[in-house]
């Protein structure tokens, strides 16, 4: 039987074992069918990723529409849906046959944003942060949320959910007693962090770095720059931490109007400066040493991160920290102990004895030039091979960036390339030691062959470009 709950502005119950899908449906005027079960996370926009126990929610993309995967999503354990019927098709006959708890709207992607917003309301936050910038979001993300767990209860998106849509799944999936929200919020066109952030309503704001990236919507640079600044306009945001030895980034913070606090944070930074750092590859795995000057002294780091741009993740952190009046002790010991996120830098040995440096979760011109400048300094017994896919998302600018890495790779033993942008960028006088491939497998077998004890492999590339699979590849037949 399906029921109508009027629309009402009281807030669901505070306890969570009584925001069932009625008090939910009700919170945003929307129609409850099935057995009225609490609402609790995870909750999935992707049907393939659903287990038992999950909420499947369809959303209307550009691309594919969530109503098409409806079946799919109940055939693998969604314990309830939020879908548009009119757009259910013939699964809705299922649906309320077989009494599946559902919530019946007009508009998913309404649906979601006004629902995360009424869970916003929910929580008794005590601190929002939003993380931006064009590398090194995740990580610090990561950090910050290690640091401020000391504190009480800390949450933040299951993986790198830095659209709206996974900003407000993010909100969803908050447990009542969470104290610090963080948000990481990632754009490719104009508009989009201020539409993010201006749902929100961060207090805290961190912009890591800016470069080239998404290029096809935000044109150049420039407008990266003026794509990651939305954050720093909103009303809400009254401290912001940011890369002050980007000279373009500082002199644009400098020039906000208003009473934000600045909290920079570099090499060149006056209160949160990186006064050394060095990074070596152990026999058990990376090893970076920050030595940090900030407003309460000197702090000395040892981290398991690979590189060292890191080193401004944990400033980043730290910085943070002391915002939150988390101790130094308790910095210390989340920051030491901090493991990195799969494709982000994570380190593997082969049982042939091969290092992999795991950077395979995405890429763009700045963090490969880091990748690729931190992998030529490194000490090993053996050689040296980068397996890079192309980088996407990078517009007409694609050629001359692509092209721009090459000057890095006369440095390493070896460097494998796949994707056709590496193709069409490849300068004259390419150095000897580069192939490019177009097959996987291919570049897996020829790698494996080439490889010896000792040896160090970095796989790098955008998404899109499946580097994770390379490397797979190459594991299971090391």
């Amino acid at each position: 039987m399906v029921s109508r709950k009027g629309r009402s502005m009281s807030m669901p119950d505070k306890s969570l074992e009584k925001w069932t899908f009625s008090r939910v449906a009700a919170s945003i005027g929307a129609i409850t069918t099935g057995n009225d079960i609490i609402f609790s996370p995870p909750i999935k926009i992707d049907s393939r990723e659903i287990s038992g126990g999950d909420i499947f929610w369809a959303l209307q993309g550009e691309r594919t529409d969530g109503h098409a995967f409806i079946e799919e999503a109940m055939e693998r354990g969604a314990k309830g849906l939020v879908i548009n019927p009119e757009s259910a098709g013939v699964s809705l006959k299922r649906v309320l046959r077989e009494k599946v708890p559902s919530i019946f709207v007009k508009d998913t992607g309404a649906a979601l944003k006004d629902l995360s917003l009424r869970r916003l309301e929910m929580l008794d936050l005590e601190n929002m942060i939003a993380i931006t910038g064009s590398v090194g979001k995740t990580t610090t993300r990561e950090m910050v949320r290690s640091v401020a767990a000391s504190l009480g209860k800390v949450h933040c998106a299951r993986r790198s959910f830095n659209t709206w849509i996974g900003c407000a799944l993010t909100v969803l999936e908050a447990p009542l007693d969470t104290r610090t929200l963080i948000l990481e919020m990632g754009t490719n066109h104009p508009g989009e962090i201020m539409e993010m952030a201006s749902m929100f309503k961060p207090r805290y704001g961190i912009i890591t770095e800016i470069g080239p990236g998404h290029l096809e919507g935000l044109k150049d640079e420039k407008g990266v720059l003026e794509a990651k600044m939305e954050l720093a306009k909103v009303g809400s945001l009254q401290f912001l931490s940011y890369n002050s030895d980007n000279e373009n980034l500082s002199r644009a913070v400098q020039d906000l109007s208003g009473d934000i606090i600045r909290i920079p944070v570099g090499r060149t930074s006056p209160l949160y400066r990186i006064e050394d750092d060095r990074f070596d590859l152990a026999s058990d795995g990376p090893s970076l040493s920050t030595v940090l000057e900030t407003p309460s002294g000197k702090r000395n780091l040892k981290s398991r991160l690979f590189g060292k741009q890191n080193s401004y993740a944990i400033a980043f952190a730290i910085a943070a920290g002391d915002h939150l009046g988390v101790s130094k002790a308790d910095q210390n010991a989340a920051l030491e102990s901090f493991k990195p996120l799969p494709g982000r830098g994570g380190f593997h040995i082969s049982g042939n004895g091969v290092y992999f440096i795991d950077e395979t979760y995405n890429a763009n011109p700045l963090s490969m030039r880091q990748a690729l400048v931190t992998l030529s300094e490194i000490k090993t017994e053996g050689k040296k091979w980068a397996v890079l896919g192309a980088m996407g998302e990078l517009g007409d600018e694609s050629d001359k960036l692509h092209g721009d890495m090459f000057a890095y790779f006369h440095l390493l033993d070896g460097v494998f390339l796949f994707g056709e942008p590496w193709s069409r960028a490849m300068p004259a006088g390419t150095p000897g030691n580069c192939r490019i491939f177009d097959d996987l497998s291919k570049l897996s077998d020829t790698l494996l062959t080439s490889l010896s004890r000792g040896d160090l492999v970095l796989f790098k590339g955008s998404r899109s470009f499946r580097m994770e699979r390379a490397m797979k590849n190459l594991e299971d037949k090391g």
